[in-house]
């Protein structure tokens, strides 16, 4: 064992696959704790009701965020990787791919302006938007995914864990009360202004590399080169984040609240996967007939996550939020199989069907089942409320697993 150990620590893309693992898990890791503490803290101290404003507007905005994203966490690391020892290719991606987010978020604020100037009942709370805005914007402009595709996630991990620790501190220091609830995402908007910075200077001073203006051609080439990846990536939003909106919409902030708590720690569990994906991406995209080995790892770990969450389902909310808020872990109960459907989605979509070409493909599995459950959730979701929102949630993840598998199956035997 020990043999087979020190064997694979002699490859250098090995040694490099655990320390990428071991820095997106410091990042993720912390991700994970995050709300394992603020979510507690916010519900107990905003109050349920205020706590659900505060995801309603975060819902609305989310939107935008991937929006601005534009699928770069797919299309943005896979070029960078591809191009990590071309310093003159490198430079030219990295302003062409900030130039068109930059355009997208300046383009979604315009919007979103619009939006809630026409409507009363979101014109009524405008600066929280505009605050949960801020947040979200300079989230999608951070550019995790340069660190991502040159293997260096180590700087995400030290921006990541300095920031979010002085978020954490300024949040129990002067959130007191639910008066205080417009706080919480201008923290959390200027710890990530912080983040967004701190990086592109590493970026310019360690990389060497210097914002350029693009062409029109080479913008248009991020936007036609990514479209596929964005609308996998963007149709996820029609489900989780219009179930949240219609729900607050219809229903009220108590409901949001309830439905919030539930939904924020599933994904909290979701983020594993995540990590796991983001760790792999770079090294499949030179290594795609290691795609086996991941695969059941990916698998084998959605099945156990999936299990300790529905077993201490009750001990966790308790634990969390206090027996006070014990109504959660019913909700957060039935939720659990989520955690299994988007290990298996993850593993079989953007680390192997995108990394082969079928871009297309994914896309269309993401695109028309967000789209089937997205018309579902404006019928279902006013009318059955919190179990309407749960189930366009578990029907949505599901569909697109099974797919997704099933396209692996097709497709495989062009890799295995």
């Amino acid at each position: 064992m020990i043999k087979r150990i020190l064997q694979l620590l002699k490859n250098k893309e090995n040694v490099q696959l655990i320390a990428n693992f071991f820095s997106l898990i410091s990042i993720k890791g912390f991700d994970l704790l995050i709300p394992l503490f603020i979510l507690p803290y916010l519900v107990r101290t905003l109050g349920i009701d205020v706590f659900g404003l505060t995801q309603f507007s975060l819902a609305l905005c989310m939107y935008f965020g991937a929006f601005i994203h534009y699928g770069y966490s797919i299309t943005a690391v896979r070029e960078i990787a591809r191009n990590r020892n071309n310093k003159e290719e490198l430079s030219r991606k990295y302003s062409a791919f900030l130039s068109v987010s930059i355009l997208l978020m300046l383009t979604s604020l315009i919007i979103l302006s619009l939006i809630v100037l026409a409507v009363p009942s979101l014109n009524e709370y405008w600066v929280l938007h505009l605050y949960t805005f801020y947040f979200i914007a300079m989230q999608s402009l951070f550019p995790s995914w340069f660190f991502q595709g040159m293997e260096k996630m180590k700087y995400i991990a030290f921006i990541n864990l300095s920031t979010k620790v002085m978020f954490l501190i300024s949040l129990v220091l002067l959130v007191k009360g639910p008066s205080d609830y417009l706080l919480v995402p201008l923290l959390n908007a200027l710890a990530m202004t912080l983040s967004t910075i701190i990086s592109f200077w590493i970026i310019h001073k360690q990389f060497k590399l210097a914002f350029r203006r693009s062409r029109y051609s080479e913008l248009q080439k991020v936007i036609i080169d990514g479209r596929h990846a964005f609308i996998s990536l963007f149709s996820p939003t029609l489900y989780n984040s219009t179930t949240m909106f219609i729900l607050g919409y219809t229903s009220s902030n108590y409901i949001v609240g309830i439905y919030a708590s539930a939904t924020k720690l599933i994904d909290a569990l979701n983020s594993v996967a995540l990590l796991l994906s983001n760790t792999f991406l770079p090294y499949l995209s030179r290594n795609i007939r290691k795609h086996v080995v991941f695969s059941k790892i990916m698998v084998m770990g959605g099945l156990v996550l999936t299990a300790i969450a529905f077993i201490f389902s009750e001990q966790l909310i308790l634990f969390l939020y206090g027996k006070e808020n014990l109504e959660v872990a019913f909700y957060f109960r039935i939720l659990t199989p989520m955690v299994l459907f988007i290990f298996v989605r993850s593993a079989y979509g953007p680390n192997f069907l995108m990394l082969i070409g079928k871009d297309r493909v994914y896309k269309n599995i993401v695109l028309y089942t967000c789209l089937s459950f997205f018309i579902m959730a404006i019928i279902v979701v006013p009318i059955f409320e919190i179990y309407g929102a749960i189930s366009i949630m578990l029907g949505t993840t599901f569909v697109m697993a099974v797919l997704t598998y099933i396209y692996f199956r097709k497709f495989r035997r062009l890799v295995y």
